[in-house]
């Protein structure tokens, strides 16, 4: 069975899956300079050629859309979650 489960709110083009116990911070200013840290990895990663790519503590990738908000739905086996996917496709 799926269904979808929820909804992720994207306002920088890109989506990070991650355990939240490695939830990290970066000094990012919108319109800034790069800080080297953990965001501005996330951003060179979604921003290359490859569009996605593992950072500490989990893997991000790029909408290629854009902003938005982006469907979640599980796929179920029984009572358990067995994947996850997130359209990234904009609504007709």
């Amino acid at each position: 069975m799926e269904k979808v489960i929820g909804y992720c709110g994207v306002d920088s083009g890109q989506i990070l899956l991650i355990d939240p116990c490695y939830v990290w911070s970066d000094d990012f200013i919108p319109g800034g300079e790069p800080t080297g840290g953990d965001y501005d990895a996330a951003c060179r990663i979604t921003l290359s050629d490859q569009k996605a790519g593992e950072v500490a503590g989990g893997v991000v990738t790029s909408t290629t859309w854009g902003d938005g908000l982006y469907p979640v739905t599980a796929k179920f086996d029984g009572k358990r979650i067995v994947s996850v996917t997130i359209d990234f496709r904009p609504a007709m």
